[in-house]
C-alpha cells in the first residue's frame, strides 16, 4: 500500500443514523390539551337520540326520579307559599271610603323598609334552594350517562356548593340585566350559560371558567345547542301545562337529555 494513496471515503450519509425511538431519542411532542368548551364530535349528537336516551333512562329510573322531582317541586311550593303569605300579610290594604267619592288609599301594612329586606331574604332562600337541588339533579343525570343508577338522595348533597352558588349568582345577575334590556339579551345569556353548572359539577371548574366553557361549547356547537335548548324548553313547559303532573316526567327527561347532550358535545363517552 502506497503512503500517497488517499484514505477510504466515509460511509454514505456522512453522519451516523439517529438511534431508534425509545431510550436514545427524544419523545415526540405532546399535543396541547383541548379546552373544555371546544366540543367533541358534534356529528355524533342528534335530537332523536337525546330524546330517546332521556326517555329510556327515565323509564329505567322512574321511581327514584319521580321521588326526587316531587321533593324538589314540593320544596319550591312551600317556599313560594311562605313568600306569598308573608308578603300579603305585610302589604298595605287598598281601602275606599264609600261615603266619599274617589277617596281610596293604602292603610296599615308593614313599612317598606321592613317588607323589602324580608322579600329579598325569601327570594334568596328560594334561589339557594333551586340552585342546590338543581346541581344535585345535574349530578344524578351525569351519573346516569356514566352507567350509575339515579338515587333521589343525591339531589340534596352539598358538593361544590360554593362554586355552584357563585356561578348561579353570576349567571342569574347577567340574565336579569339582559332581560331588562328588551328581554332578548336575557334569553341569549341564559342560552350561552346553560351548561355552566354541568362544568362545575362534572369538571369541578371555577365559576368564571365554567361560564366561559359553557359559552364556548354553545358557540362551537351552535346548531345542536339551539335545537336542544328550544325543544327541551318546550317539552318542560308542556309538562307544567298538563296540570303540573306532566312535569314529573318532562323535567327528568329534559335534564337527562341535557346531560347526554353535554357529554356528547364535550367528546365524552355515554353509557347506553
Amino acid at each position: 500500500m502506497s503512503f500517497n494513496q488517499p484514505p477510504p471515503p466515509p460511509p454514505p450519509g456522512g453522519t451516523p443514523p439517529p438511534p431508534p425511538g425509545g431510550y436514545g431519542g427524544p419523545p415526540p411532542p405532546q399535543q396541547p390539551p383541548q379546552p373544555y368548551g371546544a366540543g367533541g364530535s358534534s356529528s355524533q349528537w342528534d335530537l332523536g337520540a337525546a330524546l330517546s336516551y332521556g326517555w329510556s333512562k327515565f323509564q329505567a329510573n322512574t321511581a327514584q326520579l319521580i321521588v326526587a322531582t316531587l321533593a324538589i317541586l314540593g320544596g319550591a311550593i312551600v317556599i313560594g307559599v311562605v313568600y306569598f303569605v308573608v308578603n300579603s300579610a305585610m302589604s298595605p290594604d287598598y281601602v275606599c271610603d264609600s261615603d266619599a267619592l274617589f277617596d281610596c288609599h293604602y292603610e296599615d301594612g308593614a313599612p317598606f323598609l321592613v317588607r323589602f329586606p324580608i322579600s329579598i331574604l325569601l327570594s334568596m332562600l328560594f334561589f339557594v334552594y333551586a340552585q342546590v337541588v338543581g346541581s344535585g339533579i345535574i349530578r344524578g343525570a351525569l351519573g346516569i350517562t356514566e352507567g350509575r343508577e339515579f338515587q333521589a338522595g343525591q339531589v340534596f348533597k352539598f358538593d361544590n356548593i360554593g362554586p355552584v352558588l357563585v356561578t348561579s349568582l353570576i349567571v342569574g345577575a347577567a340574565t336579569f340585566v339582559g332581560t331588562i334590556l328588551c328581554i332578548i339579551p336575557g334569553i341569549i345569556v341564559a342560552f350561552l350559560t346553560s351548561y355552566s353548572l354541568f362544568f362545575v359539577v362534572d369538571k369541578n371548574l371555577a365559576p368564571m371558567d365554567a361560564i366561559k366553557a359553557s359559552i364556548d361549547l354553545t358557540k362551537n356547537n351552535l346548531g345542536q345547542t339551539i335545537i336542544w335548548y328550544i325543544v327541551g324548553g318546550i317539552i318542560a313547559e308542556v309538562g307544567f301545562l298538563i296540570c303540573g303532573v306532566g312535569a314529573l316526567v318532562s323535567i327528568p327527561v329534559v335534564i337527562i337529555g341535557t346531560a347526554y347532550t353535554y357529554k356528547k358535545l364535550t367528546g365524552q363517552q355515554v353509557v347506553a
